[in-house]
């Protein structure tokens, strides 16, 4: 996830209920984390906007359907250098104060099909909004990319804009909250180093977070404002307990947030109890200072969701590293899991093409 998506690495993207960006313009998700003040995606005021993007190629390279094997080492050198750039991209532009839903797809396997325009919507919008041929591109992307039994769970792909920079993507429990949907910022996914390492920092969290993984406490999500039923919800959970519900005790987060997590997670939780979102950056940023060494990226200390997801992307964009910082430990965390080794394997796959079609 890039600084970008982060803006300033704080503030509530991280604390928000949904899952992620997150990233650079960038990752990030609006990621699900623990504490139920989480405002919800609001419909796009009234006002129009002044609307002056600034990222106009297209971001995803053209690769050939069948596209033949890779020269795997290769790539992965490529793609360090992309999420590189990534995380030290700046693209000046007008940021706006809410998230503008566009237009919202339902997912039908490797197809997106039956669009809802949201209405009203600023006029410098409906451009994007109309943009069609963009909008199957960037879910060409991830249907390219993901491999369709890892995204099963997706049943809604938005479009969206916050203006450029902010947030590039999310993954949030739909209407079903066993389903989840995919949001991704259309002028922020201009930039394919973005894009490509915020699809797979999504990805992530969708493996990390959906129901086979959190139990699903359904009083906390009927109700995510209301402190109380959090409290009371997380009080009966043995394990990490987050917004989505309670981990399963050999979860991948659950046994990523024992192996690295416990000692620092009482100075998390003082620091995310503060409310005002300036204080709370302030001291989300000294909390990583302390703790550089432990993680991949700043965004990854806003939360253990957050920390897991940044962690996966570096796990599929690096190569692999010795482990002698925690944060190269939690890289080699993925190890321990086959699926997950044969899963970079497939990620890397179709990434690659890609990869190599960018300058």
């Amino acid at each position: 996830m890039s600084k970008k998506a982060i803006v300033g690495f704080l503030i509530a993207a991280a604390f928000l209920s949904l899952a992620c960006l997150c990233c650079p313009a960038s990752i990030f998700t609006v990621a699900s984390t623990p504490g139920p003040n989480l405002p919800s995606a609001t419909l796009a005021p009234t006002v129009s906007p002044t609307y002056q993007p600034t990222l106009t190629s297209s971001p995803i390279p053209s690769v050939e359907p069948t596209a033949a094997s890779v020269d795997i080492p290769a790539c992965v050198e490529h793609l360090a250098h992309i999420l590189d750039e990534s995380e030290n991209s700046y693209y000046p532009g007008q940021e706006f104060e809410s998230d503008f839903v566009l237009v919202t797809y339902t997912v039908s396997g490797d197809s997106i099909t039956d669009p809802v325009l949201v209405s009203p919507l600023p006029v410098d919008l409906r451009t994007d909004q109309q943009d069609t041929a963009r909008q199957e591109e960037m879910w060409g992307f991830v249907a390219g990319v993901i491999p369709s039994d890892q995204r099963g769970q997706l049943t809604e792909f938005v479009i969206a804009t916050d203006g450029i920079g902010n947030s590039l993507g999310a993954v949030e429990q739909a209407e079903d909250p066993h389903d989840w949907k995919l949001e991704l910022d259309i002028e922020d996914a201009r930039h394919f180093p973005d894009l490509s390492t915020t699809v797979i920092h999504e990805l992530g969290h969708l493996l990390t977070l959906n129901d086979t993984q959190v139990a699903l406490d359904a009083r906390v999500f009927y109700n995510p404002d209301d402190q109380q039923i959090y409290d009371e919800e997380a009080a009966t959970c043995s394990t990490y307990f987050l917004f989505e519900g309670c981990s399963h005790p050999d979860s991948y987060l659950n046994t990523f947030f024992q192996r690295f997590w416990t000692s620092i997670y009482p100075e998390w939780q003082d620091i995310n109890a503060e409310t005002d979102e300036n204080i709370l950056g302030q001291k989300m940023d000294r909390f990583y200072q302390r703790y550089a060494d432990q993680f991949v990226s700043d965004y990854a200390a806003t939360s253990a969701e957050e920390d897991i997801a940044e962690t996966f992307m570096y796990f599929i964009f690096m190569p692999q590293p010795s482990g002698a910082s925690i944060a190269e430990q939690k890289r080699l965390f993925f190890n321990d899991y086959p699926e997950m080794v044969a899963l970079r394997e497939r990620l890397l796959q179709s990434l690659c093409p890609y990869a190599e079609q960018y300058p």
